[in-house]
């Protein structure tokens, strides 16, 4: 039996860039597994409405138990992966010859399967880096390095072009919007995409085919029409024109998408004035119709034409121009409805590539950056952060690997436990606190965490610091034995809610009978009952711990206090 185990794979196929086929089909992998096996061979393009002819007993006898496996792996793994990609363990080598001829196939969507092995037990961001691993094995072209503090070579799955209009005469940015109307997102976005590497050779291919879909074939209009240069064709080529330039974003959540690259490119003034041609009185532009057949977001009942006929799909029919203010980095559209959060963001750091880009298209002088550092930090330190949003299981080896692997040198890292999930980390000098501080926001485990400033108590925080966590002494007053046992809780922070005050005396050992929040005669402060004694212990052990930003004030209620009564 071990021999027969070492003879067998765990193989994952990957179906994501044929997901829409499968759905607006409604076909799954199984029936591709008997189109790739026709006894005439598989159509030249599969288009889903191929009347199947029957398979050899034996080759319908393996598809089975792939089938099998597959659905008993999926039944006990059922939060394994969250994509289209099919798990299916014990495969012997005749078993993945049949599902190597997938990757073969072809369809009028260009998408590609892969299939790879992967381990038994994988979660989903190990299957996600497994299959870029795969990949980039033996497409290295979609490997890329990313900009910011730490750059890291890494996988490439999509690409967002934004497509910019600068004015020097009025010194002036708009950048191009179009509207995404799936249910999921209605937000506004740069034009962007999964690579398809059944028809993408690069990044510069996937650049320009998503262009064209979601915003050039409605105008009937090429990339050379809508922008003052091209992108290069080969991969190895670098952009050197003035008019382009691509940032590539290091993601946050990045297990689909470890890098989210931005092609920022100037748009000709042809391009500027005819989409602004098909403006309504709140600045959106409808798009106007493709005088080539087509199939649009909101007619599904026809997406199975795509398919079967080779038409275009139309994701998007309208759009907007919208204004960046440079020196805050703020983007103003006229119509109040929200904008993609990655997309905003990006603009909020304000990365000193793009904006040296932005300046030299708008004749705009560098911005001057400021320091993150207060101007009185001492210049002998400490040089420290507080790290609050730790997850339970890291390690202080993970929170310094967190920094590390940015090129940040860690001196110590000490983590607490009150308040839990905090830590303070200490650096070498100067240079290493300001790039920290950068890396808030990012995954350290499983958990986003926050980098601040580290200071001493909310009183020494000056702006940017946060107090620090400094281990809180136990409580050893008198306290009495019989109920009700009670602290009032004042300080909160304005977003605290009445069960995130439940929570944070729970999340620390204290088991909690009733919360009044909040007081009726006091903003701020809430008064909360514990089960027994020792909660109310830990609790007044819990006075000046640091919670949402803020130092809170713990102590036993007086009978004023209890006089005051709550709310909620």
């Amino acid at each position: 039996t071990a021999v027969a185990a070492a003879e067998t794979q765990t193989l994952s196929v990957f179906l994501e860039e044929v997901a829409f086929f499968l759905e607006d089909m409604q076909r799954d992998l199984w029936w591709l597994l008997r189109i790739a096996h026709q006894p005439a061979g598989p159509p030249a393009l599969v288009k889903g409405d191929e009347e199947l002819q029957p398979l050899p007993e034996e080759t319908e006898a393996i598809i089975e138990r792939l089938r099998e496996r597959h659905v008993q792996h999926a039944e006990e793994h059922t939060n394994q992966v969250r994509a289209k990609i099919a798990i299916i363990p014990g495969v012997v080598a005749e078993e993945r010859a049949l599902l190597n001829s997938l990757k073969t196939l072809k369809f009028h969507c260009k998408g590609k399967i892969e299939v790879f092995q992967v381990m038994k037990e994988a979660r989903n961001a190990a299957i996600w880096t497994k299959y870029h691993d795969t990949i980039s094995s033996l497409e290295p072209q979609w490997l890329l390095k990313t900009d910011g503090p730490g750059q890291k070579l890494l996988f490439s799955q999509c690409a967002t072009i934004v497509p910019v209009y600068a004015d020097k005469q009025k010194r002036e940015i708009k950048l191009f919007n179009v509207w995404c109307p799936e249910k999921k997102k209605r937000h506004w976005a740069f034009p962007s995409g999964d690579i398809i590497r059944g028809c993408d050779r690069n990044l510069y291919d996937t650049a320009r085919r998503e262009f064209h879909q979601e915003v050039g074939l409605s105008f009937g209009l090429s990339w050379s029409d809508c922008f003052v240069c091209d992108l290069p064709e080969e991969h190895t080529e670098e952009l050197s024109h003035p008019g382009v330039c691509l940032y590539v974003q290091l993601e946050k959540d990045g297990h689909r998408y470890p890098t989210r690259p931005y092609f920022f490119v100037q748009v000709t003034e042809d391009f500027y004035s005819t989409t602004r041609c098909y403006e309504d009185a709140n600045g959106v532009i409808h798009f106007p119709k493709p005088d080539r057949e087509h199939v649009k977001w909101d007619d599904l009942a026809s997406a199975p034409r795509v398919h079967v006929e080779g038409v275009d799909f139309l994701g998007y029919d309208e759009a907007r121009w919208v204004s960046l203010e440079y020196e805050t980095g703020k983007i103003v559209g006229d119509d109040g409805k929200q904008m993609r959060k990655d997309d905003a963001e990006l603009f909020r750091r304000q990365p000193e590539r793009i904006w040296e880009y932005l300046a030299s298209l708008a004749g705009l002088d560098p911005l001057v950056r400021t320091s993150l550092l207060p101007a009185d930090l001492p210049a002998d330190g400490p040089f420290s952060v507080r790290m609050t949003g730790i997850d339970k299981a890291a390690t202080d080896e993970n929170i310094s690997q967190y920094f590390e692997e940015n090129n940040i040198a860690v001196k110590n890292v000490e983590q607490f436990d009150v308040p839990k999930h905090s830590a303070r980390i200490d650096f070498h000098d100067l240079a290493a606190l300001e790039q920290a501080l950068q890396l808030s926001g990012r995954n350290l485990c499983r958990r986003k965490v926050k980098v601040e400033l580290w200071a001493d108590s909310v009183a020494d925080a000056g702006a940017g610091a946060a107090a620090g966590a400094r281990p809180l002494k136990p409580y050893e007053g008198p306290l009495s034995d019989t109920p009700p046992f009670k602290v009032i809780i004042r300080s909160l922070d304005k977003s605290v809610t009445r069960d995130d005050l439940g929570y944070f005396f729970w999340d620390r050992e204290c088991q909690v009978k009733a919360v009044e929040y909040p007081l009726k005669n006091e903003r701020h402060a809430g008064m909360v009952e514990f089960d027994d004694v020792e909660s109310l212990r830990r609790a007044m052990g819990l006075n000046k711990a640091v919670y949402k930003g803020r130092e809170v004030a713990i102590d036993l209620p007086t009978a004023r206090d209890e006089r005051g009564g709550g709310g909620g």
